[in-house]
Parts: structure tokens; C-alpha cells; sequence
């Protein structure tokens, strides 16, 4: 390996696609990222929407506990997730991975979707009322569509951690499934190649193109918190 380049070529990215053990590894982190994120933002959306049509201690404690992961460290959080797992025989299995970062993700789209429910102005729910919509309608034709851009920015936030998530994986996978970030630390310690390097530009390649998606299209200046 030299600094800068010299000879470049494709060779190491057809090695990463023609390997089995890298192309494995990337199927189970974007299945693992797929699943989780999508499971986070559901719960993330309802729980959002119950806390907006009514607020209730409840709902505080919820919130709370969904940003326990964030506020612990996370080798003792994914210990946690580690003997939740094994007790309920999902050790050494996608679907306990799946579990461990739905319970990390779910804070993410449930700001994103708060903050999008704090754009939608009381006296246009109150007009819809007027108008005679039903309280189905209200929330598909006038809170959804407002939501929407970020809902779908706070689940591509998910996606992108998941992807990256090494820890709770490790934990959870009792050495029988390898995600991306396990291939790329188990490559490191057994030998550098720069196949591994070609795993690192996939994941950074996977994170750019998301969030140019989500500069171009979403509510970036409000997920920043800067009024537009």
C-alpha cells in the first residue's frame, strides 16, 4: 500500500463482488438495515401520532426509554440486547440483530416525525373538521402529506446507523453471522488487504448518496432546527 495512489484500478472492487464473504456480509447489513429501520419508523410514527392527539405521562416515559440507547454506553446497551436475544432464542440469529437495532433506532424517526407533526397548524386540522372530514381523513390527506418528507429522512438516518452498527451486531450474531462492519473488523485483525477498503467506500458511497437524497429532497433546514 503507498500513499498517494499509484496504478489504480478496479481489481479489488471485482475481488469485494466476486467473494462470497464480502457479498454476504453487504446482503445481511442491508437486509438487517431494511428491516430494523422500517420496523423503528412504524413504531416511531405511531407513537407519534398518539402523542399528538393526546399527551400523556405515558407517552413521556416511552420517549424516555426509546433514548436510553443514546444515553448509555453502548457496549452495556448491547449487552442488554444480548440477553434479551438469547432469553427469547433469537442468539445467533438475523431476526435478534433485527431486534437489537429496532430498539436503537426508534428515537431517530420519532424526532424527525415530531418534528414534522409540530409543522401542522391546528386551524388547518380544525378547518378540515369544518369541511366534514373524518378524523381517517384528516391524517391521511392533510397530517401524512406534511409528515411525509420527514418521516422518510428520519428512516434513511436509521438505515445509514444500522448499516454502520458494529457493536449490538457482534454481540448478538454469536459468531454465526457477519455484517459488513464484523467482515471489515475480522479482516483487519486477521491481515490487512485492501479489499477491505472497497467494504469502507461502499458503506461511505451507500451514506453520501442517502443524504444528498435527503439535502435534495427532505426538510433538511427543520431537521436542523433552523426555521426556512
Amino acid at each position: 500500500m503507498a500513499f498517494p495512489p499509484q496504478d489504480p484500478s478496479i481489481t479489488w472492487y471485482a475481488n469485494f463482488f466476486a467473494d462470497p464473504s464480502w457479498t454476504t456480509s453487504l446482503f445481511n447489513s442491508v437486509l438487517i438495515a431494511v428491516a430494523s429501520s422500517a420496523f423503528a419508523t412504524a413504531i416511531a410514527l405511531a407513537t407519534a401520532l398518539l402523542m399528538w392527539q393526546r399527551e400523556s405521562k405515558l407517552h413521556q416515559t416511552f420517549v424516555g426509554a426509546v433514548s436510553l440507547p443514546f444515553l448509555l454506553p453502548g457496549i452495556v446497551f448491547a449487552v442488554s440486547i444480548s440477553l434479551v436475544a438469547a432469553s427469547l432464542g433469537l442468539l445467533g440469529s438475523l431476526a435478534g440483530i433485527i431486534l437489537g437495532h429496532t430498539a436503537l433506532l426508534v428515537a431517530i424517526p420519532l424526532v424527525t416525525a415530531r418534528l414534522g407533526l409540530a409543522q401542522v397548524e391546528q386551524m388547518h386540522v380544525e378547518a378540515a373538521k369544518l369541511m366534514g372530514y373524518s378524523e381517517r381523513q384528516i391524517l391521511t390527506k392533510l397530517v401524512i402529506p406534511i409528515i411525509r418528507p420527514y418521516l422518510v429522512a428520519g428512516a434513511l438516518f436509521a438505515l445509514i446507523i444500522s448499516m454502520n452498527e458494529y457493536i449490538i451486531a457482534f454481540m448478538v450474531s454469536g459468531f454465526s453471522i457477519e455484517t459488513l462492519p464484523i467482515k471489515i473488523y475480522n479482516s483487519q485483525r486477521y491481515g490487512f488487504e485492501p479489499t477491505l477498503s472497497v467494504g469502507t467506500m461502499v458503506y461511505m458511497l451507500f451514506s453520501l448518496i442517502v443524504l444528498s437524497y435527503i439535502a435534495a429532497t427532505g426538510k433538511l433546514w427543520s431537521l436542523l432546527g433552523i426555521k426556512e
